[in-house]
């Protein structure tokens, strides 16, 4: 079973700590969302999970083996971020198509049979075949989502992170994302996101880390850690977690 495992993670920058001392573990099918104030460490705890950057002390682990042990770790790990950025002329397939640079040869010009599979399987995925060839700056910003969300799952990580995937997206887009990722976790994938909406974590996320002034405030099962009191103490507002039948329903 895939699992990913951090131990007393740290991160500093320019003499200031960011994020301190952050322990978890997920396994293959968890949803974990990452939540807190702004300024709390999200994205950055977010981007050292996802090996953009080295923590500075501590360890993570995947599947028993420390990332630094693991030559081909940025094939296991695929992010969308809302700092995403690319050419706005560049066509939607081609775009999915960067998924698979990771798994090409210094030798190698052009995608695979399989790798091209890989694409089409992602754009099918997403329901974006029929825009395939469409210029990414032609699309809306729910469909833009979807297009890097695709390339995500071209790269075929077992383990996907998102930085604010439904970050300005009306109703409708926020749902389709979020029923995508609902997907991608029943089918075996490790989702990881940083979310805002504390009524989205609570509908769809079955883990929870929340963080305050960079530390772990409250890690475990959302229903456990989704209550008025953690929530108050991380946000520092007073906070009113409702419960109905199996739904978490969050008042502030």
């Amino acid at each position: 079973m895939n699992n990913l495992k951090l131990c007393d993670i740290g991160y500093s920058y320019e003499s200031k700590n960011i994020i301190n001392n952050v322990s978890l573990e997920v396994f293959e099918g968890d949803w974990l969302a990452i939540a807190g104030r702004n300024g709390s460490g999200k994205s950055t705890l977010l981007r050292v999970m996802a090996n953009l950057i080295k923590p500075s002390t501590g360890d993570i682990f995947l599947n028993g083996k420390q990332f630094i042990e693991i030559n081909n770790i940025n094939q296991k790990l695929s992010i969308m971020s809302q700092r995403s950025e690319i050419n706005g002329g560049m066509r939607v397939h081609d775009l999915v198509r960067l998924g698979r640079y990771p798994y090409l040869s210094s030798w190698q010009f052009k995608l695979s049979e399989e790798d091209e599979h890989f694409v089409e399987n992602a754009l099918n995925f997403t329901g974006l075949n029929k825009f395939k060839d469409r210029c990414v700056s032609s699309l809306s910003g729910g469909e833009r989502q979807r297009a890097f969300l695709a390339l995500a799952l071209a790269q075929d990580g077992s383990i996907l992170l998102f930085d604010e995937p439904t970050n300005h997206l009306d109703i409708v887009a926020q749902f389709q994302i979020l029923q995508l990722l609902k997907q991608l976790a029943s089918k075996g994938k490790t989702i990881i996101s940083v979310l805002h909406d504390l009524n989205h974590i609570g509908n769809y996320c079955n883990k929870l880390a929340l963080l305050k002034d960079g530390q772990l405030s409250s890690f475990g099962d959302t229903s456990e850690v989704l209550t008025s009191s953690s929530l108050s103490e991380a946000f520092e507002i007073n906070i009113n977690v409702t419960s109905h039948g199996t739904r978490l329903h969050v008042h502030y």
